[in-house]
């Protein structure tokens, strides 16, 4: 679907494009110009108390984030990163599970209420191309995003566009099985990337290394968070620090993967847990010189300095979600 930022006088020279990162906690958005230029972000608690609310929420978000502008412009298009499965030719959500929308005409509810054209896609999908455009010094053509939180995924940029794949899932890295007889994972596999990696792998190792005995910094967590579990290993605690070891070792292989499968000049980690910075990457670096030594095909590959975390102030979601509704005001 395409469409052109018209009104009664002829193409709109310039305008509002609003971005909307919908997940099960909160709704986060955030306000460009023509230019993608920042005017105001919002963030708002997600409404779950009906399939329609969580609608009418994002709504009311995305009208309270046009009034951050100053007046001087209309709106143009609308983006939306939602977490599950899309059909963004139809506009629909297939599945999203913590939002309840199952088979959900989530564009043609807001282009009712908005009458401007909507688009939807994954949300690790338009984070990517958030970073992107928005986060990528070195004018990256090629690049991953590796987005790690309660879950883990992979999204990655080709020449310039935006990789979705044949059924909207490529990039599913977390659930790629590395250990079947590893932890239940939500899908119902056992021994998936994102039960050995994500922020909740971490939280996990952590009280299975409390209930066996550990003593030190991780008992005294309340609650245990992956955040918590990484600054006690740079306050020197042993347990955490094993912990942070094992999720290096094993994400490192993993980015291999997406090295070797992809061949992108940059591969950018984000989420909360990264925001233990340089410690996130320690570990991961290590990993990759570790192979260095005995692989020629690592030396050839495995370059540390490809490897970054996004910049923690930025909702790549929100922003990649505007720069994917200014797609929509290219003509065909």
């Amino acid at each position: 679907m395409t469409a052109t930022a018209t009104h009664s006088s002829g193409v709109l020279s310039t305008y509002w494009l609003v971005g909307v990162d919908v997940g099960g906690t909160t709704v986060a958005t955030v306000l460009l110009d023509e230019s993608f230029h920042i005017h105001g972000e919002l963030t708002v608690a997600t409404d779950l108390s009906s399939p329609d609310a969580t609608m009418l929420g994002i709504a009311a978000a995305i009208e309270q984030t046009l009034a951050l502008g100053d007046g001087s412009r209309r709106l143009a298009a609308i983006g939306l990163g939602i977490p599950g499965q899309q059909d963004r030719e139809r506009g629909i959500v297939r599945m999203a599970v913590n939002l309840h929308w199952y088979d959900y005409p989530l564009v043609e509810r807001l282009v009712e209420r908005f009458d401007v054209p909507c688009v939807i896609d994954n949300d690790v999908r338009v984070a990517t191309l958030g970073v992107y455009r928005f986060d990528n010094p070195a004018g990256d053509q090629d690049l991953a995003y590796v987005s790690i939180g309660t879950g883990l995924a992979v999204g990655v940029v080709l020449e310039g566009k935006l990789l979705r794949g044949r059924h909207g899932l490529a990039g599913e890295f977390g659930h790629i099985i590395v250990d079947p007889n590893g932890p239940r994972c939500n899908c119902g596999t056992r021994g998936c990337l994102e039960t050995l990696v994500s922020a909740t792998a971490v939280v996990r190792r952590a009280q299975e290394a409390v209930a066996k005995g550990a003593t030190g910094a991780l008992p005294a967590l309340a609650p245990i968070t992956a955040r918590g579990v990484y600054d006690a290993a740079a306050a020197g605690d042993p347990a955490a620090q094993q912990i942070v070891d094992e999720v290096g070792v094993e994400l490192a292989r993993s980015l291999r993967s997406v090295v070797l499968a992809y061949d992108v000049d940059a591969v950018v980690l984000g989420g909360g847990v990264t925001r233990a910075g340089d410690r996130y990457l320690q570990p991961i670096i290590a990993e990759w010189l570790r192979q260095q030594e005995t692989s020629a095909l690592a030396r050839a590959v495995l370059h540390p300095e490809i490897l970054r975390i996004a910049n923690p102030t930025r909702n790549f979601g929100a922003l990649g979600s505007a720069a994917l509704a200014a797609e929509l005001l290219t003509t065909t």
